[in-house]
């Protein structure tokens, strides 16, 4: 009798370890594999743009999402982005061949202070590397397309200090700042051309589950 309490105890201990053990699985952060002390790289999903779930997968793809982010600049009280999509485009009038015909994209819109509503659509580049803008709608130019050549958002595997440049419109550089900072946030710094020109040299910040947090803007005072 007393053996037999002792091996339903212990099935029941079992049981509650694996229970235990697969609750800690669960809970599992997917963004704390996302760094490689063995490489020293990071890999950047298209979630950390989103501020979308990501599973952990290493794998760049447009999953659905409807977000909204609050990103401050300066000091400055901050401005709401809202991403949307994936949605798809009618036909490929980009360089970004791998896509086929359609080529998914979110939309994300802002209200600038300056220079009111901003519209624009986000992809995965013609390298794979990034995200790039396809299409910018705000009051300052009217509405423009673009090649999907260049780079606005790092994906993929990067490491610190790496710097890439793209043969876009203007040249177009991205520079990692800080590849896994607290909450493993993400900075970086974006330039286009010489980043003399106004809103052509900034440094970004993106966190997981949140999207864009802030921006500095190296070109004004």
């Amino acid at each position: 009798m007393k053996n037999c309490l002792k091996c339903f105890s212990a099935t029941i201990l079992c049981l509650l370890l694996g229970a235990n053990q697969a609750l800690v699985a669960d809970e599992t952060d997917p963004w704390d594999q996302a760094y490689s002390s063995d490489t020293k790289e990071r890999f950047i999903p298209v979630e950390l743009f989103t501020g979308g779930t990501w599973d952990g997968k290493h794998e760049l793809s447009l999953q659905e999402v409807s977000k909204t982010a609050c990103a401050s600049s300066g000091g400055k009280s901050c401005d709401n982005y809202h991403i949307t999509g994936p949605f798809k485009t009618e036909s490929n009038d980009t360089k970004i061949e791998w896509a086929g015909d359609e080529i998914e994209y979110y939309r994300r819109t802002f209200n600038n202070r300056r220079t009111g509503m901003v519209e624009s659509y986000f992809t995965i580049n013609a390298s794979r590397d990034g995200l790039v803008r396809i299409y910018d709608k705000r009051k300052r130019w009217g509405a423009r397309t673009y090649s999907g050549l260049g780079s606005k958002f790092p994906l993929g595997y990067w490491k610190e200090g790496e710097v890439r440049v793209y043969p876009s419109r203007e040249p177009t550089r991205i520079e990692i700042i800080e590849l896994d900072g607290p909450q493993h946030c993400l900075k970086f710094r974006w330039t286009i051309g010489d980043g003399k020109s106004r809103n052509s040299d900034n440094i970004y910040t993106f966190c997981p589950r949140v999207g864009f947090t802030n921006v500095d803007h190296h070109d004004q005072p």
